[in-house]
């Protein structure tokens, strides 16, 4: 059957719908859903070729690393926290002259905080016609809140930790003790008018006392039976403790603070203890900090490169867009939709990969971490998730404004570009990226300001380096063979490009060179602070007709003795005729806000010849051995608390007598040494007719140990002090930063090449159009590969020698004002960066260009088509 040509014409054409009749954002919707798969197949297109591979892996890094380091050092800080927190036997005690009312008590159990009482006092202890003055410590079945007590069966000697408490009736007493009374278990010992039994052998309780000259015999009682004991009596000098720990103790310190007197009680914390451990921790919490920053900001950088190139290889896709009619719409969106799929893939494989890698690394370091490590909270998930976030989205910015800008017009002239003569927005957007990240990380703004604003200043120098040692390889290259002249004039000829290219290799070269030194010289350093034959133990209240002997009794063990300190206990009273009065101690940082400018307490003063092994004179001179006026040598610390001066006039007042010494030197002194250490010390003249005592600091195997006991019995008035267990802590906190920082260096080497092979991949397309251009001319392929290698290995040894510069500023910064370390040059780490910029950077650059060499130039110019 036929129908007629007009009717099947009719027949043959579309049925038309009236736009009219269909909802309003119909042809929104549509476009919206065909703009989605294109934005799906082209995100699946690129995945196939291998396009987003340099990016997306950028991507997982930072997220993995940043999730994995955060959480590594959240839950390594915490248990860091958990052992400083045993130095204290608690998380945070109040200190007080005056008894603690019971309602503050209630008021930290009510805000659920675990609380211990405690008092403390020196009483004379009586056994077997024996006494010993005696610090007591009278402590509930509570104590102690964090930590353990150690217990042993023999007298100096290590013990283990127990759960015990100490009971009514019951006293605890340590090896000194001991050792004088004579007393055995089971024996009677005297506290005031109380008769208490002696049950256990203490070797260590987490909070004792190491400051040398006031540490003490040490005895533990029930806090019940002080009463019955009548020891405390009105004008004793007693010290009540509330001890608190638990995760809420904010709410009661904010409750508690505005009711402390700060001439009766005393608020510590681990935070501000300024201990040796404490500052160990601090430190390592330091090095950490300071090691994982660096891997975030080269992960980021890694993102910033694969951005600005993703985005570049599709100028010409999006002229194409435009020139078919697409709107900037569906181009915002079909990229927009890409970069945030491409997000959610990254930041879910990162979290992933980071979570397993975390728990690699402490199932790998458990017999060199606490026993135990605290789980992480929420602040590593969404730390990381934000990075991924600001990463991709902040470095994307200036190259998605430049992508969206390209004009139809590129498609006949390539090289048009949108949005050109602006990159200053781009250092500032990255510059507002870097930031937010460092201060989101390290929660310190002025560190973050600090480090953004000196590694603003370092990039500028970098660039106008780069930019002239690009400029001169023009000349230098003038008279040089031909694959190294053509290097250096594709060096020139692509001199912006290798600018950028040059600061990121030298940024990447120098963090990795400083997370090196790191590892290896700084932690090498504070290690070196605590040698083997450290220290171990401090004798004190040596009597000086019993010097001599004391030091042959122990020599004959095999207990070296090589110098020893005289002590006399002195106060300064004036400066300059001006009367002073304060507290001084190398603990406090400062002095209380409403402390007058002096010192009030006895200090112990000390003279000598010879200026102490771990001191160093900062101004002035040590004096010389006939000097017979009075000269003293003051720490630096003490000096700029009370600003005193060189030529200033001291008066002491020492045993009622009264002299004067004029400040001849200024002293830096190592506090952590762990020997004996002074405030003043004198020329020998100035008390030699005042009396006084020896201390000694000096080394004991684990197995001479046991051979104390029988030395001290010929000393009673000596005090042996055990530093065994700080020393131990202090170590242990050094290997455990140790291997953290080695496990950080891993992922911050990781996100270096992926920075390095980033910004080798960005200067393919260039790089392609001279090799067909040179193969055209008919440059043989062994030419190009050596001008190609050649090429690359100058840039990264220039990158080699500028990070080094860079690497010296930096770590004399981090030595001097972060580690508080004497400043040291690093000469072996300039061949390191210019041998590893050179090697690394040429090795990715020749792999990378090898097969653009190797091919014909019919493929090379198909694949630039």
């Amino acid at each position: 059957m036929s129908y007629p040509k007009k009717q099947r014409l009719e027949k043959s054409q579309p049925k038309t719908t009236d736009v009219s009749m269909l909802p309003e954002n119909y042809v929104t919707d549509k476009q919206w859903i065909v703009s989605l798969r294109l934005a799906a197949r082209l995100l699946k297109q690129e995945l196939k070729r291998g396009e987003l591979s340099i990016m997306l892996a950028a991507l997982v890094l930072a997220v993995s690393s940043v999730f994995s380091l955060s959480m590594f050092s959240e839950r390594l800080q915490a248990a860091l926290q958990n052992q400083s927190a045993e130095f204290l036997a608690a998380d945070s005690v109040l200190t007080s002259s005056r008894e603690v009312p019971e309602s503050w008590f209630i008021q930290a159990q009510s805000n659920g905080l675990k609380t211990s009482a405690q008092i403390r006092f020196s009483s004379m202890l009586f056994a077997n016609n024996q006494m010993h003055l005696t610090s007591v410590r009278a402590v509930d079945q509570f104590y102690p809140l964090r930590g353990q007590i150690e217990l042993t069966d023999t007298v100096w000697t290590g013990g283990q930790p127990t759960a015990l408490s100490v009971k009514p009736g019951e006293i605890w007493l340590d090896s000194k003790l001991v050792s004088q009374l004579g007393v055995d278990f089971g024996d009677m010992v005297e506290v005031g008018l109380k008769q208490l039994k002696f049950t256990q052998l203490i070797a260590s309780v987490p909070d004792a006392d190491l400051n040398v000259f006031n540490a003490g015999a040490l005895a533990l009682m029930h806090i019940q039976d002080v009463a019955a004991t009548q020891v405390i009596q009105p004008g004793s000098r007693i010290a009540y403790l509330l001890s608190v720990a638990g995760q809420e103790i904010e709410p009661f310190e904010s409750w508690l603070l505005p009711q402390l007197n700060k001439d009766v009680h005393r608020w510590r914390t681990i935070n501000d203890d300024e201990s040796r451990v404490m500052k160990a921790v601090k430190r390592a919490e330091q090095y950490f900090l300071l090691a994982s920053l660096l891997g975030v900001v080269l992960a980021a950088t890694a993102i910033a490169v694969a951005a600005a190139r993703y985005c570049e290889r599709h100028f010409d896709l999006v002229a194409i867009f435009k020139t078919l009619g697409g709107s900037s719409q569906q181009i915002h969106f079909i990229f927009s939709i890409q970069l945030i799929l491409l997000a959610g893939v990254g930041i879910v494989v990162g979290l992933v990969l980071g979570y397993c890698a975390q728990l690699g690394i402490l199932a790998a370091l458990k017999e060199h971490l606490p026993s135990n490590v605290p789980q992480a909270g929420l602040r590593p998930w969404w730390l990381a998730v934000f990075t991924g976030v600001v990463s991709l989205a902040l470095f994307s910015v200036y190259p998605l404004l430049k992508l969206f800008s390209i004009p139809p017009l590129r498609v006949l002239r390539r090289q048009m570009e949108g949005f050109s003569q602006k990159d200053w927005i781009n250092w500032l957007i990255s510059a507002i990226a870097v930031f937010c990240l460092m201060w989101v990380y390290s929660e310190n703004f002025q560190l973050s300001l600090a480090l953004l604003l000196s590694a603003g200043g370092i990039t500028l120098f970098l660039l106008l380096i780069a930019r002239s040692a690009i400029w001169g390889s023009r000349q230098a290259g003038a008279n040089a063979g031909s694959a190294f002249k053509l290097a250096l004039a594709g060096l020139y000829r692509r001199a912006q490009a290798n600018s950028v290219q040059l600061i990121s290799f030298t940024v990447a070269i120098q963090l990795l060179l400083v997370v090196l030194v790191l590892r290896n010289d700084l932690l090498a350093e504070w290690q070196n602070q605590l040698p083997e034959d450290t220290p171990n133990y401090f004798a004190v209240n040596i009597n000086q007709q019993d010097l001599d002997k004391f030091k042959n009794a122990f020599n004959e063990k095999g207990i070296l003795i090589e110098k020893t300190y005289p002590v006399t206990r002195g106060r300064l009273i004036a400066v300059n005729d001006v009367m002073v009065r304060d507290r001084v101690s190398k603990e406090d940082e400062k002095p209380a806000d409403d402390a007058p400018r002096a010192i009030g307490r006895e200090l112990n003063l000390t003279a000598g010849l010879e200026l102490p092994e771990e001191n160093e004179i900062e101004q002035g001179n040590w004096w010389q051995p006939d000097a017979k006026d009075y000269q003293v040598s003051i720490e630096s610390g003490l000096a700029e608390r009370m600003n005193l001066q060189l030529n200033d006039v001291l008066r002491f007042n020492a045993g009622g007598i009264d002299f004067t010494a004029t400040i001849t030197s200024i002293r830096k002194v190592k506090w952590e040494s762990m020997k004996p250490n002074f405030f003043m010390i004198f020329n020998p003249v100035v008390l030699e007719n005042h009396a006084a005592t020896h201390i000694a600091s000096f080394y004991v195997e684990s197995t001479a140990k046991p051979e104390l006991a029988k030395l001290l019995a010929q000393f009673p008035s000596v005090t042996l002090i055990d530093v065994d267990a700080i020393i131990n802590q202090i170590r242990e906190i050094i290997n455990q930063v140790s291997l953290a920082v080695e496990f950080i260096l891993i992922l911050v080497v990781a996100a270096g090449v992926l920075v390095l092979i980033a910004q080798v991949q960005a200067s393919m397309a260039e790089r392609k159009q001279e090799l067909v251009i040179l193969r055209t001319l008919g440059s043989p392929s062994s030419l190009l590969r050596n001008s190609v290698t050649l090429e690359f290995v100058i840039l990264g040894a220039i990158a080699g020698i500028l990070a080094a510069i860079a690497n010296e500023i930096a770590l004399y910064v981090l030595q001097t004002e972060v580690f508080k370390m004497d400043a040291s040059f690093h000469p072996e780490y300039w061949l390191v960066g210019i041998c590893t910029g050179a090697c690394v950077v040429g090795i990715l650059g020749t792999i990378s260009c090898w097969h653009l060499t190797r091919i014909n130039t019919q493929r090379l110019l198909r694949s630039l088509a």
